[in-house]
C-alpha cells in the first residue's frame, strides 16, 4: 500500500483555487509584513539620526555665535570709552594698555584703532600667544609700522619696523566702515603688512562733535585661528565641518590646512571646488543643492555620511553657510541594508506567488483546451455526418486525469458518452443502410414486398431522425457549457496581480523623507530638540545668555540690571539642556526690551536675578514697562501683549520649562511692569 501524502492536491477546482489563494496570501502578506517592519524600523532610526545631526549643527551654530559676540562686545566698550573722551585717541600708552588687557581677557586675535589722519595702534596675538604692539603714530614715527614687545601692558623693545605702509590704512576693516558710517563686519581681507594672514573684523566708526570721522575701532578674527577653534569644536567627530561663503570660498575648516592654499608663490583663500579631499568634494555637491538645513546621505570612501548645509549669520550681518558631514550610526546603516533585503525578499515572494499562479493556471487550462479541441472535432464530424451516407467513427482523447479536477473529469466523461453514442448511431445507420439495400435488391420485382420494405425503411428512418434529434439537444447543451467554462476561465485576470502589487509598493515608498524638507520649516522648532540633560550651573547659563542679549538687537538699547545675578557666586545646580535654557532667557529679555521700547518708557529698566526657593531655583526677569494685561496673566502662551506679536517667544519658554519639569509664572513686578519667573528643580551641590 502506497504511503499517503501529508498534503494532497484537492480534487475539486474550487478547493484547489482556494488553496492557491491561501498560499498567495501567506507569501504576499508575510513578505509585506516583514517589509513594513523593516521600513518602520529604518524610519525610526532615520528620525533619531536626523536629531543627532541637527544637534551637532545647533551646537556649532551656538558656539560660533558666542565666539563672534566677543568682537562686537569689545568694540562697543572701546567705542564708548573713546566717545566719553575723544582726546584719548592721542593717549597711545593708555590705548595700548587697554588693548593688552582685553586681548588677555577675550579670545580674539587683534584689537586696533585707526585714525582718519593715518595714525594707527593695534594689539596682535602672535602664533605662540605672545602679544605684540603694532604702532604707526607720532611717538613711534609716522610712515612705517613699528612692532614692539609688550611687558606688563607697557611698550617694550622694538622688534621690527615695516616700511611701505599706506598712509590712510586702506584695508577693508577701515574703508568698509568709513563708507558705511556704522558698525559692521568687514569683508575678509589680507593684512597689508602680512599678506599671508587673512581675517575678518568687526569695526565701528568714531565721530567728533560735528559728525566728522575721527577714526575706526575694530577687532579682528584671523581665519587660521578660527579654523583652529573649529578644529577643537569638531574634535571627536568622524566627519568634517566647514564655514564657507555662498560662492564656496572657505572661511574656516575643522581641518585647518584646508583654509588657505598657495598659488604661484602667493597665499590665497581656498575654494571648496578646488579641494581634493573626497569629503570636501561631497560637501561641495551638497552646497550646490542649496542651504536648506536638510540632511542628505552620501557614500564617501565606502562609508555612509550625512551632509547638511545650513545658512548662518543673517542676524550678525554675515552671509555664511555651515557645511557639516557626520558618519551615519552603524545601526542606521544596518537598517538601510535590512530594508533593502526585505524589499528584495518581498519582491521575490511576490514573483514566486505570480509564478505559482501562472503554473496553476496553465495546469488547469491545458486539459480544458484539450476538451475544447476535442469538442471542435466532434462538432465537425457531426456536421460531416449529415452529408455522408457512411460517416466515420470518432476517436476521443482529452488527456484529462483525476488530478485535473472533478469538474473537468465530469465534462470529459460527458463528452466520452456523447462520442460513444454517436459511434453507436453511425454503426446502426450503416447496418440499416446495408439491410435496406439488400431488401431493395430482393424485392425489386415484388411491389408489395418492396412497398412494405419501403414503409419499414421510412419508419426506421423516422426513428433514426428522432434519435439524432434527441442526441443533438444534449450535445448543444454540452458544447454551450464547455464554451462558457472556457470564457469564465479566460476572464479570471490573475495576471493583474503583479501590477497591483507594484502599485501597492509604490504607494508605501511615497508615504516615509514626507522630516528633510522641514526638519526644514521646523528649523526653528527642530533646533529646539531635546538632547541628553546634564548637570548645569544656572548662573553661568544666565550670564552667557545675558552676554549674548547685550551684544545687539533691542536688548542692547535697554539697561539690564544684573547686580543681583552677579552678587552671588554660589552655583545654582540644575539638570537640563544649556542651549534651550539660554534661548528661553534671551526670549524673556528681548520681550521685556521690546515692550519698554514700544511703550517709550522713561528710564527703561530690566532686572535679572536668581534665588533659591525651597527645592527650586527661581530665575526672575522684571521690568518697569506697561506690564501685562489681565488676559495674558490668566492665559499663558500663545498670547501676546504686542500688536504685532505672535506669542511664540513665551511659547518657546513654556515648552522649555515643560521639557525641564519646571514652571513658568507670569505676574506684575514691584516696579509696575512684567515679572516672569522660571522655576527649575534644584540639584544638590557636587559635594553632596
Amino acid at each position: 500500500m502506497a504511503p499517503r501524502r501529508l498534503l494532497s492536491t484537492p480534487r475539486k477546482l474550487a478547493n484547489r483555487l482556494a488553496l492557491l489563494s491561501a498560499l498567495q496570501l501567506v507569501l504576499v502578506g508575510g513578505s509585506l509584513s516583514v517589509l513594513s517592519f523593516a521600513i518602520g524600523r529604518r524610519s525610526g532610526l532615520e528620525i533619531s539620526e536626523t536629531y543627532r545631526q541637527n544637534a551637532s549643527v545647533v551646537e556649532l551654530s551656538t558656539r560660533l555665535s558666542r565666539k563672534l559676540s566677543y568682537p562686537r562686545w569689545i568694540n562697543t566698550l572701546n567705542l564708548a570709552w573713546l566717545e566719553q573722551n575723544p582726546g584719548r585717541v592721542s593717549e597711545y600708552a593708555a590705548m595700548a594698555e587697554r588693548f593688552w588687557n582685553q586681548m588677555r581677557a577675550f579670545p580674539v586675535d587683534y584689537i586696533n584703532y585707526g585714525g582718519a589722519d593715518g595714525r594707527f595702534i593695534g594689539m596682535e596675538r602672535g602664533d605662540d600667544g605672545e602679544l605684540l604692539l603694532n604702532e604707526d603714530t607720532s611717538r613711534s614715527g609716522r610712515g612705517s609700522m613699528a612692532v614692539y614687545a609688550m611687558k606688563q601692558g607697557q611698550r617694550g623693545e622694538l622688534l621690527e619696523r615695516i616700511p611701505g605702509m599706506t598712509e590712510t590704512h586702506e584695508e577693508a576693516w577701515y574703508t568698509d566702515t568709513a563708507k558705511a558710517g556704522k558698525p559692521l563686519w568687514s569683508s575678509i581681507y589680507a593684512w597689508e603688512d602680512q599678506p599671508e594672514i587673512f581675517s575678518i573684523s568687526y569695526n565701528a566708526p568714531l565721530f567728533g562733535a560735528n559728525r566728522n570721522l575721527l577714526g575706526v575701532v575694530g577687532v579682528d578674527m584671523v581665519l587660521s585661528q578660527l579654523s583652529t577653534w573649529l578644529e577643537q569644536v569638531w574634535k571627536g567627530r568622524d566627519g568634517l565641518a566647514l564655514i564657507v561663503e555662498p560662492d564656496g570660498t572657505l572661511v574656516a575648516s575643522s581641518r585647518p590646512s584646508q583654509t588657505l592654499s598657495r598659488s604661484k608663490g602667493q597665499v590665497e583663500r581656498s575654494r571648496l571646488a578646488a579641494l581634493s579631499d573626497p569629503m570636501a568634494q561631497a560637501l561641495h555637491q551638497r552646497l550646490k543643492g542649496g542651504a536648506n538645513g536638510k540632511p542628505e546621505r552620501a557614500q564617501i570612501d565606502g562609508h555612509p555620511y550625512s551632509l547638511v548645509a545650513t545658512p548662518w549669520g543673517t542676524d550678525e550681518g554675515l552671509n555664511w553657510i555651515l557645511l557639516t558631514s557626520l558618519t551615519v550610526e552603524p545601526g542606521t546603516a544596518a537598517a538601510d541594508r535590512d530594508a533593502l533585503i526585505a524589499l528584495l525578499a518581498s519582491a521575490g515572494a511576490l514573483a514566486g506567488a505570480a509564478a505559482l499562479t501562472n503554473r496553476q493556471i496553465r495546469s488547469l487550462l491545458y486539459p480544458l483546451r484539450q476538451l475544447e479541441s476535442t469538442s471542435e472535432q466532434l462538432s465537425q464530424k457531426l456536421s460531416q455526418a449529415t452529408s455522408q451516407l457512411q460517416p466515420e467513427s470518432l476517436q476521443f482523447h482529452s488527456g484529462v486525469t483525476e488530478q485535473s479536477g472533478e469538474e473537468l473529469v465530469s465534462l470529459d466523461g460527458a463528452l466520452r458518452q456523447l462520442v460513444d453514442g454517436y459511434n453507436r448511431l453511425t454503426s446502426e445507420l450503416r447496418e440499416r443502410e446495408a439491410s435496406l439495400a439488400e431488401a431493395r435488391e430482393k424485392e425489386r420485382y415484388r411491389d408489395a414486398q418492396t412497398l412494405a420494405l419501403l414503409k419499414d425503411k421510412l419508419r426506421s428512418s423516422l426513428q433514426a431522425a428522432a434519435v439524432a434529434h434527441e442526441i443533438n439537444q444534449p450535445l448543444s447543451v454540452l458544447l454551450l457549457n464547455s464554451q462558457l467554462l472556457i470564457k469564465q476561465t479566460e476572464n479570471v485576470d490573475l495576471s493583474a496581480l503583479p501590477s497591483g502589487w507594484k502599485q501597492q509598493v509604490e504607494g508605501i515608498r511615497h508615504e516615509a523623507d514626507r522630516v528633510v524638507l522641514t526638519i526644514e520649516k521646523m528649523r526653528a522648532l527642530l533646533r529646539n530638540v531635546q538632547t541628553e540633560h546634564q548637570r548645569l550651573n544656572l548662573r553661568e547659563i544666565s550670564q552667557s545668555a545675558l552676554l549674548y542679549a547685550r551684544s545687539g538687537g533691542s536688548t542692547a538699547r535697554v539697561a539690564i540690571d544684573s547686580m543681583a545675578l552677579e552678587r552671588e557666586d554660589a552655583p545654582a545646580w540644575i539638570e537640563g539642556d544649556a542651549v534651550q535654557i539660554q534661548i528661553a532667557i534671551v526670549n524673556l529679555l528681548r520681550n521685556a526690551a521690546e515692550a519698554l521700547i514700544d511703550a517709550q518708557t522713561a528710564n527703561p529698566w530690566i532686572g535679572i536675578s536668581i534665588e533659591a526657593q525651597g527645592d527650586q531655583w527661581c530665575l526672575e526677569v522684571a521690568d518697569n514697562g506697561p506690564g501685562l494685561p489681565q488676559s495674558l496673566l490668566d492665559q499663558l502662551p500663545l498670547q501676546t501683549s504686542k500688536a504685532s506679536g505672535s506669542g511664540l517667544g513665551l511659547f518657546v519658554v513654556q515648552t522649555t520649562m515643560e521639557n525641564h519639569s519646571g514652571q513658568l509664572d507670569v505676574a506684575t513686578s514691584p516696579q509696575g511692569g512684567a515679572l516672569l519667573r522660571l522655576r527649575f528643580p534644584a540639584l544638590p551641590s557636587s559635594g553632596d
